[in-house]
């Protein structure tokens, strides 16, 4: 339980580092714009674009929730998550996701198509 915890907390520290680090590199040039064809899969949205890029998007799900399915575009910053890895029984792990927090979502078109389709 010990060895979870300091595994746990070292993981959350280096989140932290690196969330501050896109911040802190972001903050000077603003928030980012994306467009695409939003799809949720595997309890996630993901933002696709024209070059077939799929961006996993976080923050905002109530808005999110509604345009599934259609062409939109999100206003936001890159950023982290770490995601708890552990399986039963095994030695505990996590991983880093990078991910797109969302602030706006504006709808473009009612439908779309994922682009390789």
């Amino acid at each position: 339980m010990l060895t979870l915890m300091v595994v746990i907390s070292a993981v959350w520290l280096h989140a932290q580092a690196a969330n501050a680090f896109w911040s802190a590199g972001q903050a000077a040039s603003g928030p980012t714009t994306l467009q695409g064809c939003l799809q949720y899969t595997k309890g996630h949205y993901f933002l696709t674009d024209s070059s077939g890029t799929a961006h996993q998007l976080s923050n905002e799900a109530n808005k999110l929730q509604k345009e599934v399915g259609k062409q939109i575009e999100v206003t936001g910053m890159p950023g982290v998550r770490t995601v708890d890895t552990t399986r039963q029984g095994l030695e505990s792990s996590a991983k880093e996701e990078q991910v797109f927090k969302v602030k706006t979502v504006k709808q473009i078109a009612d439908s779309c198509t994922p682009a390789g389709h």
